[in-house]
């Protein structure tokens, strides 16, 4: 699932699209500023973890960096800070096949359009929170 284009400032970023990371940090807090004027809960917490994937996807890159949203990636122990889970959990949901992750070294990197679902599914009502196994 892709997230799509992100918006901020009047403008919107489509995710194949070459941009450099301090023009995505800018939209990031113009996406969060304006997530936070939402009346509904879920809309505001959706957006803000939204926000802290990609900023944790973004950590340590300088703001003169080139990136493509769609190549972002996230390893296990940031996957895990970012949904609040113990990394050990975030390797079962790979192993599992409820999150597509490639193998580097001896760990997984997760790109960032598949965590999309994982993060989503928590604001879904209930009964349909179920995520199912990626093939």
């Amino acid at each position: 699932m892709d997230q799509g284009p992100v918006k901020g400032r009047g403008q919107e970023l489509p995710a194949g699209a070459l941009t450099t990371v301090g023009v995505l940090r800018d939209h990031l807090a113009a996406a969060l500023r304006a997530g936070m004027r939402r009346p509904e809960i879920e809309a505001v917490a959706l957006t803000a973890d939204r926000t802290k994937a990609m900023a944790v996807a973004l950590a340590g890159l300088p703001d003169d960096a080139s990136v493509t949203l769609s190549e972002l990636e996230l390893a296990t122990r940031q996957v895990a800070a970012v949904l609040g889970f113990h990394p050990e959990h975030v390797r079962r949901l790979i192993r599992g096949g409820r999150l597509r992750a490639r193998r580097v070294g001896g760990d997984y990197r997760v790109a960032l359009d598949d965590l999309w679902p994982l993060i989503e599914v928590r604001y879904r009502e209930p009964g349909r929170r179920r995520l199912r196994a990626r093939r």
